[in-house]
């Protein structure tokens, strides 16, 4: 220890009998040393795994196809001023480690002419490739800085995900929800691919149980895969919650429905920063896809049941449209829009169907469609909101009403038609005609509805005064 002292103030004095200029140059040459081996120690792959969160994109780096190739000559811009930017980058970095203010998942781009060096791959090579991915057709040239929808298509936006040994293997979600985007003005895809661009045709005939699929024949027809076997392989579109921006920002997307304008500046850091008038480093915007439009599955699922594979609302929809528009005290399209007509109490209290319709029961009508079963409104359903009997009273009372008044206005609607056809004046014959015609779908809705008066009573009965009230005019 006594050594060390003597040394150190030897070195000491021999500083203090130095001139001022060689003192500074001294400064600056040991500057100088303790820099360039900052610069040699952090540019080794091993300094970037000394932070605890990077261990497994170390170890997938490792493990992979380009762990011959150093962190650098990918994650920083080519050229001395990319250099001296990511250095400068990578020392901020370095005291938002040391403060704490680096999260659990870092984020990092390649810049494309980093992969595009001469030593590593070049435009036209990967142009020239046909290649085959997971059973796909895939080709560069049609993707290569294609833009798509204000998504400029780089090397990172593909390669960029990190999985089992391969630390930037291709994620074929970012493919499907690529491809069956829509455009946020059309239903219509972005990118018009059929199957055959990524598909062979199968040239085996498949067998499944008694049947024989021959996919040539079917494409020699012209047939749609969309739009008949294959119609539901793409589990849903690659549509954007109104919510997901809270996620990062403190607004919706109302603030910029432009669909264009929000893959620019999430994908580019030029327009990033031309947009929010800040600089923004390639590590901060690194968004992917599925942050944003979810996951897209595209690929046979096995069904487990009919329901599962079919959407039955495809043939039938609405079909309990003329009781929903009882309940909800809405205008019948025949009738205009009243302003008399009265909301019904259960519907204001929000009582859903199921809360009368609580009985099971199977189906009788001897068609197709009467297996299974339905749920069926019962009086003591009533009960459970009521006092007990409130369904017995009530219900025969309402239906009692409307039956009457029903068969009363049919009777009426009945004559004006036969008034129409024996009258002689032409324009009082299509006057009673399409008095009778308005009538009569009035109470077609209510007879449709088949509550009789349940579901609205009054909304029911004033709907039916009504077509009282048009064959009063007519006469």
């Amino acid at each position: 220890m006594n050594k060390i002292r003597a040394i150190f103030g030897s070195a000491i004095n021999v500083v203090r009998q130095m001139k001022w200029s060689v003192r500074i140059a001294l400064l600056i040459a040991i500057m100088i040393f303790f820099s360039g081996g900052a610069i040699v120690i952090t540019g080794q792959p091993g300094f970037c795994n000394s932070c605890h969160i990077m261990n497994p994109f170390y170890q997938s780096w490792d493990d992979s196809s380009h762990s011959h190739v150093n962190c650098l000559d990918c994650h920083l811009q080519p050229g001395f001023t990319g250099y001296v930017k990511g250095k400068i980058n990578g020392l901020a970095q370095a005291v938002a480690c040391v403060v704490g203010r680096v999260g659990t998942k870092p984020n990092a781009t390649v810049d494309d002419a980093s992969c595009m060096r001469p030593e590593c791959h070049s435009t036209e090579e990967l142009e020239s490739k046909n290649l085959v991915y997971s059973g796909m057709k895939f080709t560069h040239q049609v993707h290569v800085e294609n833009v798509v929808d204000g998504i400029k298509i780089s090397c990172g936006l593909c390669h960029s995900h990190v999985e089992g040994k391969e630390h930037f293997s291709v994620n074929k979600e970012v493919c499907f929800t690529c491809h069956f985007l829509k455009g946020s003005t059309s239903d219509s895809r972005l990118v018009q691919t059929g199957c055959q661009s990524c598909h062979e045709v199968p040239d085996k005939v498949i067998q499944r149980g008694f049947v024989a699929i021959n996919h040539a024949e079917f494409v020699s027809y012209k047939a749609s895969c969309d739009d008949s076997c294959h119609k539901n392989d793409i589990e849903k579109d690659a549509v954007v919650s109104a919510t997901v921006c809270l996620n990062c920002h403190d607004h919706g997307l109302e603030r910029e429905p432009n669909s264009v304008k929000l893959h620019e500046v999430h994908t580019d850091p030029e327009k990033l920063e031309a947009y929010t008038g800040q600089k923004h480093t390639a590590h901060t915007i690194k968004v992917e896809c599925f942050a944003c439009h979810g996951k897209v599955i595209h690929g046979r699922s096995e069904a487990t049941s009919v329901a599962a594979m079919m959407d039955c609302q495809d043939c039938h929809s609405n079909t309990h449209e003329a009781q929903r528009s009882i309940y909800t005290g809405e205008a019948h399209p025949q009738e205009g829009r009243d302003p008399k007509y009265v909301l019904s109490p259960m519907f204001l209290t929000h009582v859903e169907c199921s809360g009368c319709h609580i009985e099971r029961v199977r189906r009788s009508t001897g068609t197709l469609d009467s297996f299974g079963e339905v749920a069926r409104a019962v009086p003591r359903a009533c009960d459970k909101c009521h006092s007990p009997g409130t369904g017995d009273q009530y219900i025969p009372f309402w239906q009692g009403k409307i039956r009457e008044l029903y068969d009363k206005i049919v009777a009426r609607v009945d004559k004006l038609e036969q008034f129409a056809q024996l009258e002689t004046n032409p324009q009082l014959a299509q006057k009673s005609k399409d008095t009778a015609r308005q009538a009569r779908s009035i109470l077609d809705a209510v007879s449709n509805d088949g509550s009789w008066g349940v579901h609205n009573f009054k909304y029911t009965e004033a709907m039916l005064n009504k077509a009282n009230e048009m064959v009063n005019s007519a006469k």
